[in-house]
């Protein structure tokens, strides 16, 4: 008797389990320094939370040895969504970066709206996801017919509480990295002001232009220089990736 399959939303057109990605964090000034890797992963099975089939999302990023010393860095995300609806159910961070280190665990609950950490339960807007579930769901987004300074925004829980956070529509370009040439969406996250960074010009992010959307690269800008991370390999996409040139 073969087992039943669960029902994934058709929402979902760009990822699929069992997809990973891997990408390599560089310090840019004068020149690109790999410091660093961050490893996304669909985990290969449905995963049950609190009663719903679900994806299993992972994400860790870490500094290489050489320069712990200096600011190490030990990140550990991870992301529950229903299949069937695109909604996150369960997420927890575990953040180590140099002296700084912060763990919050949120349990959602689609049906009532709320939120659960440590600290307190809350109502939340409709369809509030975290921010690996938010990067997910935001690569089924349609750039068909986008035009430049076009907006798409999400409610993403972010320590503690719900903001507003979204992408502008730039153009499209042709990238090139480790793991070969792409034709790309570039895009501007909007993100929370005065948290994380202060303006969308701190940041832009490439992704294929195929039905896959995945990240190819990503960059910020930080007091002195900037950081990219840069695709260096991924694995079982759901679509073909059209876009490798």
């Amino acid at each position: 008797m073969h087992a039943q399959i669960p029902e994934v939303s058709p929402l979902n057109k760009a990822f699929t389990f069992g997809e990973k990605l891997t990408f390599k964090a560089k310090y840019s000034l004068y020149v690109n320094v790999p410091v660093g890797e961050l490893k996304v992963q669909v985990q290969a099975t449905p995963q049950d939370m609190n009663g719903s089939s679900c994806f299993h999302l992972t994400a860790k990023g870490k500094t290489f040895g050489f320069y712990d010393p200096f600011f190490k860095i030990r990140d550990n995300y991870e992301s529950f969504i229903d299949l069937a609806t695109m909604k996150t159910m369960y997420s927890s961070r575990d953040v180590n970066e140099g002296s700084f280190s912060f763990n919050e665990t949120v349990v959602f609950d689609p049906k009532a709206k709320t939120a659960q950490t440590k600290k307190r339960t809350q109502k939340i807007p409709d369809t509030t996801m975290d921010v690996l579930s938010t990067l997910y769901y935001a690569r089924n987004v349609d750039f068909t017919n986008a035009q430049p300074g076009q907006q798409y925004m999400f409610c993403t829980f972010i320590d503690d509480s719900a903001y507003r956070v979204g992408m502008e529509y730039v153009g499209k370009e042709v990238i090139k990295t480790d793991a070969g040439k792409f034709r790309c969406i570039k895009l501007k996250p909007l993100l929370v002001k005065d948290r994380i960074f202060k303006s969308k010009e701190d940041m832009a992010l490439w992704i294929t232009d195929d039905d896959n959307h995945i990240p190819i690269l990503v960059m910020s800008g930080i007091s002195v220089g900037s950081i990219k991370m840069e695709l260096t390999a991924y694995e079982n996409l759901k679509n073909p990736l059209n876009s490798k040139l």
